[in-house]
């Protein structure tokens, strides 16, 4: 007769070989699932919205947008001859009058001739035109000054379109960034379950330790947490795009969950050039300065006289029950010219000028102030741009290595050759390198992006005009 240990022996291991199998064939279902859903998720892209429609919609919704473009509409309906005071002026004037009062009115030769309640109605109309042919230039110096103020609310417009633009491109790739996260951490969650009912069933045949199941337990619940945050993170950045959008903040949006596309960057010296002539702040700037400039032409314009041209028909009359008249009518023409000329007025001219110097000359210290940190930025950008080129082919080669690792110790450890300890170290050794990769693609996009923005070429970068 056999030991009754030697048997035990035998149907453990008779068992465990079972389970093995079972587990490779659950395992092989767990990859068929997460090929399914990863071959659902691409067959979604059909309906899923992508970023030209995105902007297409902001360009049309944006709240602020709609504002901005509005504001400089205003801008170019004040930029007119007529509100620069190169056109003249023309008034129609009337009115017309009646009262009663009581008259005493003596005479020279001493007669006296009163009246009770005597009616007196007086008419009067004219037409007049003026025309200021001469005050000092400011004429000429206000109507570049709304010429100005118009290119500005444009250029205010676009660059909050830019702004929008590159926020709606960074949110989409951190939601593709993200998305592509979640599968990760739905994958992992799944090894870990695999991992966790492979360990629950080696403990109920006496293979396994009350430590290995606890550290399986715990992998399994951490991995559920991973995920349970990433998808509240990529809820978050739905709300901030609709947010942008000026949608249904809890709107549900399709986006595609796609590679990161990295577009090339122009050299140091040429992103500098683009800076310098399609920076929109740049331009704003240089608006502000000019503006200025035309404030203080309009401040000296106050030293000088004051010519005008005037020219209209009156007409007047009035009737009196009592007085000389019983009516007096007048009209005729008016034609003149009116000279002013500003001789002290407490020092204000002086004092004006002397200030919207000083306010030309800030206009210009913030101009130089502007150009040099967005060419700091620039610089720093470009910089960090190439540092992260050569730290994503490092990235790339330790996410293929690590792939290879994980491959083996998956099958040492259904055949029992690693414990799960050992296993999670791999897994999330393997984790953290594909995470490091999108990380770092990442950072180069929110880097590109700024670069396109800063040098002017956002908009012609990520839509198609």
């Amino acid at each position: 007769m056999k030991p009754t240990f030697n048997n035990h022996n035998k149907n453990k291991r008779f068992h465990l070989t079972d389970l093995l199998k079972t587990e490779n064939i659950q395992m092989k279902r767990i990859l068929i699932n997460i090929n399914i859903v990863v071959l659902v998720s691409f067959s979604s892209l059909a309906n899923a919205q992508t970023l030209q429609e995105l902007i297409n919609i902001a360009l049309a919704n944006n709240y602020q947008i709609r504002v901005l473009k509005n504001e400089a509409q205003v801008a170019a309906n004040n930029n007119t001859m007529g509100n620069a005071g190169q056109l003249p002026t023309v008034s129609l004037d009337g009115a017309y009058s009646t009262s009663f009062n009581n008259t005493r009115q003596e005479f020279a030769d001493g007669s006296i001739r009163e009246g009770s309640n005597a009616k007196n109605t007086n008419v009067n109309l004219s037409v007049l035109a003026n025309w200021t042919i001469f005050n000092g230039f400011s004429v000429y110096a206000k109507k570049n000054q709304l010429g100005y103020l118009e290119q500005l609310g444009e250029l205010n417009s676009k660059f909050y379109i830019e702004q929008t633009v590159s926020d709606i491109v960074m949110v989409y790739h951190q939601l593709s960034y993200e998305s592509q996260l979640l599968k990760h951490y739905q994958q992992t969650l799944n090894i870990s379950r695999f991992r966790l009912n492979l360990e629950q069933k080696r403990k109920e045949i006496g293979s396994s330790t009350a430590m290995a199941f606890g550290q399986a337990l715990v992998d399994y619940q951490t991995d559920s947490i991973m995920l349970l945050n990433q998808q509240n993170t990529i809820k978050n950045l739905e709300i901030e795009l609709n947010r942008i959008l000026s949608n249904d903040l809890e709107k549900d949006l399709s986006i595609s969950s796609e590679d990161f596309t990295l577009l090339p960057i122009p050299v140091k010296e040429e992103l500098s050039k683009m800076v310098e002539s399609s920076n929109n702040q740049l331009e704003q700037q240089r608006l502000q300065e000019l503006i200025a400039e035309t404030e203080l032409r309009i401040s000296k314009a106050n030293r000088y006289p004051k010519i005008d041209l005037f020219a209209g028909y009156q007409y007047s009359k009035t009737f009196s029950e009592v007085g000389f008249f019983s009516s007096n009518q007048n009209y005729g023409p008016t034609v003149g010219v009116s000279v002013s000329f500003n001789l002290f007025n407490g020092g204000a001219v002086n004092r004006e000028i002397k200030n919207t110097k000083i306010f030309a000359e800030n206009s210009q210290l913030t101009k130089q102030d502007v150009t040099q940190n967005i060419n700091a930025d620039v610089l720093k950008l470009y910089n960090e741009h190439v540092s992260l080129g050569e730290r994503i082919t490092l990235a790339k080669s330790n996410v293929v290595t690590m792939q290879k690792v994980y491959e083996t110790a998956s099958e040492q450890l259904k055949k029992g050759a690693i414990n799960g300890y050992d296993f999670r170290l791999t897994q999330l050794t393997l984790l953290n390198a594909e995470l490091m990769l999108m990380q770092l693609q990442l950072a180069s996009k929110a880097i590109e992006i700024s670069l396109n923005r800063l040098s002017g070429t956002v908009l012609n970068a990520y839509m198609d005009l």
